[in-house]
């Protein structure tokens, strides 16, 4: 397939890489044009504009932050319905708005270009997106989504593209996957910060934690806070786990659903974001808890440890 890539950051540019690597006619736009050169390297093209982009290809992807930046680039000035042909199809990886979603799905039909929101999700590697094996949730038509099919193959997993329903599902149900995925890692460091409090040695209790009734693959993120790497890899940074979190609070108000763990989630990511620490990788949301508990949950940390 002729194929459009806008995006190519952490997540974006392997996911790019992959759809150059299966075979398909690319052309990639980011806002940074050095974001491409392996790319390039590889076989893409370069497009000046999404407009560039989306000129003779049957698919575009979206890679993109959230629904501001989705909907410059669909519909801006020299956005890709200014390039797209009738009977192009946008996929919209990113985590969306259903709102959003919908809204740019009635601006693309005026156009005859079919949208289908299909956001992603990395599986137990963290290499997920490297190997082409992500998971996809995606909302729309579904017939065009058998349409795009071969592409989505080239980034995700086949057994794990699920059709999650019409147009909206696939963003409603990233963002309550992620709700869940970051509650958990929040209560997670509630838990280390009170056991490490209490006198209990971190490694033993994470250790415990890890094959226990509690256990979770967010323990297994701890490695990088035990070791105090806060680098961003791959989708992780606080500013983005913040903003998948605000949007599920704002979709729970929106449907009418009572959500008083999510809300105070959002306000702990409120605060790290008001840190100072919206750059850093998604694990340091932890330095909020520790900060308010007085522990650092540093790898040789044992009982009673204080600040």
């Amino acid at each position: 397939m002729n194929v459009g890539f806008i995006g190519l950051g952490n997540i974006g540019k392997p996911m790019a890489m992959n759809v150059v690597n299966a075979g398909h006619v690319t052309k990639v736009h980011d806002v940074s044009p050095k974001a491409a050169t392996d790319l390039l390297e590889a076989g893409a093209v370069w497009a000046e504009t999404p407009a560039d982009a989306a000129r003779g290809s049957d698919v575009v992807l979206g890679s993109l932050p959230g629904p501001l930046e989705v909907e410059a680039v669909v519909s801006g000035e020299q956005g890709v319905l200014d390039g797209a042909a009738a009977g192009a199809v946008y996929i919209d990886l990113a985590t969306n708005s259903p709102s959003m979603v919908r809204k740019l799905h009635a601006v693309c039909a005026e156009r005859g270009i079919e949208y289908i929101d299909a956001p992603v999700s990395k599986g137990s590697g963290g290499d997920s997106a490297d190997r082409g094996v992500l998971t996809v949730m995606a909302g729309g038509d579904p017939e065009t989504l058998e349409q795009v099919r071969p592409v989505l193959e080239a980034i995700a997993d086949p057994d794990l593209i699920f059709h999650c329903g019409p147009v909206g599902a696939g963003a409603t149900v990233k963002l309550c996957n992620n709700l869940v995925a970051h509650t958990t890692f929040s209560v997670v460091a509630e838990a280390l910060t009170i056991g490490l409090k209490a006198g209990v040695e971190l490694e033993t209790l994470a250790a415990v934690m890890a094959v226990g009734s509690a256990s979770s693959p967010k323990i297994g993120r701890y490695e990088s806070v035990f070791d105090r790497d806060f680098d961003p890899a791959g989708f992780a940074f606080v500013r983005s786990d913040a903003k998948d979190v605000r949007l599920a609070t704002e979709l729970a108000r929106e449907v009418d659903v009572p959500a008083d763990i999510a809300a105070a989630v959002d306000q702990k990511y409120v605060a790290a974001v008001a840190a100072g620490i919206g750059h850093l990788g998604g694990s340091a949301i932890v330095q909020v808890q520790e900060e308010r508990a007085r522990v650092e949950l540093r790898r040789g940390s044992g009982g009673v440890s204080g600040r």
